[in-house]
């Protein structure tokens, strides 16, 4: 029989020994730290499966049985400590600075009692992170209760809303109450003002009866209704009510995925008057319903945010009533009023936020069915630690160890292919863990991010870099409205590859926002000008710019490339020309073969110099000698096998890019894609862009936020590449750590920057897992990202862990 013993630096070097010496199947007898390394005890697989066979069958004495159960009960709690730093590493992912509940019972019992009302596991366990120490159950109880009412953003004066006047639209989805809240809110205004002073529209034409039922409130209140079927109607009643000093709308009720809900939004828009949307949220709905609602409503269907506040309904049915809370405070969104009932106007509170938060912990409830995963495991009979354990197959555990060690084994192979591949996976591990130190520095991660953009311009671009942006509106803590911020992600001219991201407020970059507060602001500005330095900008548009842009460009040195529409209105060559008129008179050039949708088709060219009109009407002054001087591309996609002309478009650009050609046309393709890549820029921030905690002074606040946004922004560019490259091993298990790998497509890069920040956390927990030998986390500044995790040495650890429970089954069988 042959046992050896192998020591090394660490476990993979050792075990590369052990198979050098003793072949693939050699069985590792034990493992241990020692000093200078990792020392392995090893057998041949052969000669122990020859003291299997051999060994007479005989009653071990207790002693061996103890040895043999405190052996797998070792094991066993080294696999149940790995899955708790799992699970609270995953817990966290999307949010900064969770605590870790386990072995904390006030903790345990509290994140229960918030669940249950219906608040998100992500806010009770924010909470509990914060929660002062020293406190008993009823006083954490009260601060808790505290800390919601606080956080909860509500109406504190309906005075100085009534007072105000103007137009109140209640906007929201079906059967949520919208036009019993309208005679509610019509009823208080009357009590205190009069009827005089008000006006009720509907624009409810679908449902069977609604005008009649607002119209018989209008009479009781002596208040008058009126009913409007589109944009112009809405405009036309507001326009002749301008004598009311306050119009309250009632909405024709849309499902949040409701495609038309931006049509009802866009007509709200229209009008001339100021108009405050206020969302109707059920109180008794779904959390996730609630949220989906709140992103619809709020951002999906207006570009510019404005919900100015919400009302929540249907008080009186909820169940969870933490869970509407858990949105607002989520959204920060404004509660003006609470709906209790159905009668008017009785049923109708001024939001109270303690009162609301006294509600959702005082809201009778019977044992649900429909527990959540975390509560339906809590409720899980537990097995009994004693003969079930001892009769639980050797084999079960060595089932788990080899489904461990097939995940270690895969997660080395996707950070190998991360790391080999373009996807900036080597930044976004450093920025993760420079984030994780307890004192990141912003300046240095900025700094990283703009040495890594520039070494991806000289490698990925040619002449140029092209620019996406796009304004959406942000949640800002203190501010009733939202915040709009400009998102930017630039391409490369050569492949489409995304290069770099900034975020930064609306009307504040370039040399704007170097004049301004300085921070994470002046870091975004700082990115942009190295990049406009390093490669000429072209701005990538779905519109012709402003004048005033177009000169700011110019003094730049930037250029613009835009898709027009064919009634667009050029001057060429004396004259005013629609561009589908001009295109019938340019000669066209094949210039690429390509696949559209699935068709082989061939790519043609038109190019002439235009001049465009500032203003598009028919028989402008001047058309001649006004307007903007621009190139125009007309490309055509024809089918090869028939002649059939599939798709035309239309470009304008900078004359000073006109001899681009061909690669404007595909320069405008990548363009189609930027809205989704936009989006993904924009959930990365949703879902990782906050940092800080409650109580924080200001200047380590911003700077926390700052790093979060660097983080949140680069994890989008990584799943951007990652999606483009089309890399299926690598998205697919990303995709799994989420829970929602597809079938048989790429994984979104939405789905792709939560994997990565699993993966990372994931990552997090195999470093400073105990069985490693109590090696801390290294740091980014020390070490760099390739050499903080050896894919081999998570695998190694289990795969020895896994061969130690195959030895103690051998040795066991006996029994």
């Amino acid at each position: 029989m042959s046992v050896a013993k192998f020591v090394a630096a660490n476990g993979r070097e050792a075990l590369r020994q052990v198979r050098e010496a003793m072949g693939p199947d050699a069985v590792v007898l034990s493992n241990r730290t020692v000093e200078g390394g990792v020392e392995i005890v090893a057998m041949r697989d052969t000669d122990l499966g020859a003291i299997a066979s051999s060994a007479p069958v005989f009653t071990p004495p207790p002693a061996a049985v103890v040895a043999v159960d405190g052996a797998l009960g070792d094991l066993r709690g080294e696999l149940q400590t790995m899955r708790a730093m799992m699970e609270r590493q995953f817990s966290g992912v999307g949010t900064h600075s969770l605590p870790s509940l386990g072995g904390d019972p006030l903790r345990d019992s509290l994140f229960t009692w918030l669940v249950t009302a219906g608040f998100s596991g992500q806010l009770a366990r924010s909470l509990l992170g914060h929660l002062p120490l020293g406190h008993d159950r009823p006083a954490a109880m009260t601060w808790i209760r505290q800390e919601l009412a606080r956080k909860v953003p509500v109406l504190n004066d309906e005075d100085a809303l009534f007072a105000q006047g103007g137009v109140l639209a209640l906007v929201g989805p079906t059967g949520v109450g919208k036009t019993t809240t309208t005679a509610k809110l019509a009823a208080r205004f009357v009590l205190k003002h009069g009827p005089e002073r008000l006006a009720l529209l509907t624009t409810d034409t679908f449902r069977i009866g609604a005008h009649e039922q607002l119209r018989i409130y209008g009479d009781i209140l002596g208040v008058p209704v009126h009913a409007v079927k589109d944009a112009a109607d809405l405009r036309f009643a507001l326009a002749a009510l301008t004598d009311k000093h306050l119009v309250i709308i009632d909405t024709v009720g849309m499902s949040q995925r409701d495609r038309n809900l931006s049509e009802q939004i866009a007509m709200l828009a229209g009008v001339q008057a100021p108009v405050q949307r206020i969302l109707l949220l059920n109180g008794a709905s779904h959390g996730d319903t609630l949220n989906e609602v709140v992103h619809a409503y709020r951002h999906d269907a207006t570009p510019d945010g404005g919900i100015d506040g919400c009302i929540v309904s249907k008080l009186d049915e909820a169940t969870h009533l933490g869970s509407v809370l858990d949105v607002v405070i989520r959204h920060r969104l404004p509660v003006y009023y609470a709906s209790t009932g159905q009668r008017v106007p009785e049923h109708l509170e001024l939001a109270n936020g303690a009162s609301l938060v006294e509600r959702a912990f005082q809201t009778p409830r019977r044992g649900s069915v429909f527990a959540d995963a975390e509560a339906a495991r809590r409720a899980m009979p537990a097995q009994d630690d004693g003969d079930a354990t001892r009769a639980a197959s050797a084999g079960g555990a060595d089932g788990m160890l080899r489904s461990l060690t097939d995940n270690a084994n895969a997660v080395g192979d996707c950070v190998q292919q991360l790391n080999a591949g373009s996807y900036s996976f080597e930044l976004v591990r450093s920025l993760w863990q420079q984030r994780a130190e307890n004192a990141p520095s912003p300046r240095l991660m900025a700094q990283q991010v703009r040495e890594a953009a520039c070494r991806d311009l000289s490698r990925h671009c040619d002449r140029f870099v092209l620019s996406l942006s796009a304004t959406v509106a942000a949640p800002v803590a203190g501010r009733r409205a939202p915040r709009p911020w400009q998102h930017t992600l630039w391409l490369a001219d050569r492949d489409g590859l995304p290069l770099a991201a900034a975020a930064a407020p609306a009307g504040r970059t370039g040399p704007a926002l170097q004049a301004g507060q300085g921070g994470w602001e002046a870091d975004a500005a700082t990115l942009c000008a190295a990049i406009a330095a390093a490669r000429t900008v072209v701005n990538l548009l779905d519109a012709m710019p402003a004048a005033a842009t177009l000169a700011r460009w110019r003094q730049a040195g930037e250029r613009w490339l835009a898709t027009a529409r064919k009634t667009t209105r050029v001057v060429s060559g004396g004259a005013a020309v629609k561009l589908d008129a001009l295109a019938e008179t340019l000669t066209f050039h094949a210039v690429d073969d390509m696949d559209y949708r699935g068709r082989d088709a061939v790519q043609w060219i038109a190019r002439t110099p235009v001049r465009v009109l500032e203003g598009q009407a028919r028989g402008t002054r001047g058309a001649a000698e006004s307007g903007i001087e621009a190139g125009l591309l007309v490309s055509r996609v024809v089918d090869r096998e028939n002649g059939q002309t599939l798709a035309v478009h239309y470009l304008l650009c900078d004359p000073a890019l006109s001899a681009e050609g061909v690669q404007l046309a595909r320069w405008a393709r990548w363009a189609e894609a930027g809205e989704a890549q936009l989006r993904t820029l924009r959930h990365a921030m949703d879902h990782l862009g906050q940092g800080g905690q409650a109580g924080s002074n200001e200047s380590s606040l911003a700077e926390a936020q700052a790093c979060a946004r660097l983080l949140a922004l680069q994890m989008a560019v990584a799943a951007l590449r990652l999606e483009q490259a089309c890399d299926d091993s690598a998205a697919a298990f990303l995709a799994r750590l989420t829970g929602r790998a597809p079938a048989r497509q790429m994984p979104a890069a939405a789905v792709l920057v939560e994997g990565l920040g699993r993966l990372l956390a994931l990552l997090d927990v195999l470093e400073n897992y105990p069985g490693r030998g109590g090696r801390a986390t290294p740091s980014a500044t020390h070490l760099a990202p390739q050499e903080a995790f050896h894919p081999g040495d998570a695998g190694g650890l289990l795969e020895a862990s896994m061969n130690g429970s195959r030895m103690l089954q051998t040795l066991t069988q006996g029994e």
